[in-house]
C-alpha cells in the first residue's frame, strides 16, 4: 500500500477529520495493510471485517494492549465457548427477551423518553438536546435495568474509561492512567453495592450478576465490577452518540425527515440506516489466534487487527449508494439489522455481537417517535455541529430549535 495512503489513514486517528469516508473508500481499494501507528493491521472491506468478527478459529478479541477493552477487566468480550455462552445468557435473558422488551422494559423506556422529552424547551428557545435528551435516555435506562443507585460521577467515570479503552488506539499513557483512576473509583463505589445486592437481591440485572452461579460458584466481586463497568460504558456512551447522529443527519437530509413525518412505520428502518450510515462505534479490535490470510495478505499469529466498521458499512459491494442516507433502505429486513444475521456492522458480528442491540434499538425508536409526534420541524441553533472522533464518532453538542406541533404548544 502506498505510504501516502497510510499517512492519510493516520491523519484520521486524532479524530478531527470532517469526513473520514472518502479516505475509507480509498482504503477499501487497498483493503489490508499494516499501520505502525496503531501497531496492527487494518481491514476495511465488509467481507474481511465480517470474517474477522465471525471466524473464532482464527480471530479473538484482544484482552490487553492499546485499543483493547482490557481496562474493564475480564468481561464476556474476552470469553469464548461454553463460558461465553452461559455468561452472556445472564445479560441476554433480560436484554434480548421479546417478552421483556415488549413488556416492562419497553414501558420503562417509553416513560423515560416521555419525561426527558417533556423537559425539552419549545421554540424559540434553543434546546440542549444532547444534555437534556440523548444522554439522559440511555443513562436512565441502564440505571433502571440494573436498579443501581445513581452516582453523580457516573458520566465522568464512563467517559474516562471509554476514552482509555477501545478509543485509545495509540496507547496514550495519560489517557490510560485517567481511565484506570476512573475505573478504580467506580470499582470502589460498586463494592458496597455488590454486598447489598448479594444480601437483598431485587428483580434486576445487577442482582442477576450478584447471585447467578457458573459451575456451582457465584461470580466474583471482581468479575461483577468488570461487567458493570462495561455495561455502564457501552450501554450509555454509544446510544447517546447514535441519537446525536440521528438528529443531526435528519436535519441535513430534510427529505428523509419528510418521509418519516409522512410514514412513522419507517422508524425502525431509519434507526438501522443511521447506524449503518454514521455508526457511533467506528472500529473493533481483534487479534489472530494463528497465522491468517485476508485477501492476498498473510497476518502472523498474535497480531492486532483493527476492523473499520464505518468503512465496511459504506462498502459499495454490499450497499447500493452507500454514501446516501436512505431511511427506507432496510424496510424489508429491518429486524435482522439488529442481529448477527444483518448486513449492518454497527453492532459487530459473530458470537460477540452486541448483546444490548435490541435495547439500543428500542431506545432510539421511542426517542424518534416522541420527536415525530411532538415536533413539526427541528433545526440547528446556529452552525452545523461538527462530527469528531476516530473510534467513537459523533458531534460533541446538539443545540436545536424545536418547533412544536400545533397541539403541543
Amino acid at each position: 500500500m502506498a505510504s501516502e495512503l497510510v499517512e492519510e489513514f493516520h491523519s484520521l486517528i486524532p479524530g478531527s477529520s470532517d469526513d473520514p469516508y472518502p479516505t475509507f473508500k480509498k482504503i477499501r481499494e487497498n483493503p489490508v495493510f499494516y499501520s505502525d501507528l496503531i501497531d496492527g493491521w487494518v481491514v476495511s472491506r465488509w467481507s474481511d471485517v465480517s470474517r474477522v468478527l465471525q471466524d473464532t478459529e482464527y480471530f479473538t478479541p484482544m484482552e490487553a494492549g492499546s485499543g483493547s477493552s482490557g481496562i474493564y477487566g475480564r468481561t464476556i468480550l474476552h470469553m469464548s465457548g461454553e463460558e461465553h455462552r452461559k455468561k452472556s445468557a445472564i445479560l441476554a435473558r433480560r436484554l434480548r427477551s421479546p417478552k421483556r422488551l415488549g413488556g416492562d422494559i419497553g414501558e420503562m423506556i417509553r416513560h423515560i423518553v416521555k419525561v426527558s422529552g417533556n423537559a425539552l424547551p419549545r421554540n424559540p428557545e434553543p434546546a440542549d438536546v444532547k444534555g437534556l435528551f440523548t444522554s439522559i435516555i440511555p443513562l436512565e435506562v441502564i440505571g433502571e435495568l440494573m436498579t443501581m443507585r445513581e452516582a453523580t460521577a457516573f458520566p465522568d467515570w464512563y467517559h474516562q474509561i471509554v476514552a482509555a479503552s477501545v478509543s485509545n488506539v495509540t496507547g496514550d499513557p495519560e489517557v490510560h492512567q485517567r481511565g484506570v483512576e476512573a475505573r478504580e473509583d467506580l470499582f470502589a463505589w460498586l463494592e458496597p453495592e455488590i454486598t447489598q445486592k448479594r444480601e437483598c437481591p431485587t428483580e434486576d440485572l445487577f442482582s442477576d450478576l450478584c447471585t447467578i452461579e457458573y459451575e456451582q460458584e457465584r461470580l466474583s466481586n471482581s468479575e461483577i465490577k468488570s461487567f458493570c463497568a462495561f455495561l455502564l460504558s457501552a450501554g450509555i456512551e454509544t446510544t447517546d452518540r447514535a441519537l446525536v447522529n440521528l438528529y443531526r443527519e435528519l436535519i441535513l437530509w430534510p427529505e428523509q425527515w419528510k418521509k418519516l413525518q409522512e410514514n412513522h412505520d419507517l422508524v425502525p428502518s431509519a434507526i438501522a440506516e443511521i447506524l449503518r450510515f454514521r455508526p457511533p462505534v467506528q472500529g473493533a479490535v481483534r487479534k489472530t489466534r494463528k497465522q491468517a490470510t485476508l485477501g492476498q495478505t498473510q497476518i502472523p499469529e498474535g497480531a492486532k487487527i483493527m476492523c473499520l466498521l464505518g468503512a465496511a458499512n459504506h462498502d459499495q459491494e454490499i450497499f447500493e449508494n452507500p454514501d446516501q442516507f436512505e431511511i427506507d433502505r432496510f424496510f424489508d429486513n429491518q429486524r435482522a439489522q439488529f442481529t448477527p444475521a444483518g448486513d449492518n456492522r454497527a453492532f459487530g458480528g459473530g458470537s460477540h455481537y452486541c448483546t444490548g442491540s435490541l435495547v439500543a434499538k428500542l431506545e432510539m425508536e421511542e426517542s424518534l417517535r416522541y420527536v415525530l409526534e411532538n415536533f413539526s420541524e427541528i433545526e440547528f441553533s446556529g452552525s452545523v455541529p461538527k462530527e469528531v472522533g476516530f473510534y467513537l464518532r459523533s458531534s460533541e453538542s446538539l443545540n436545536l430549535i424545536l418547533h412544536p406541533k400545533d397541539n403541543n404548544v
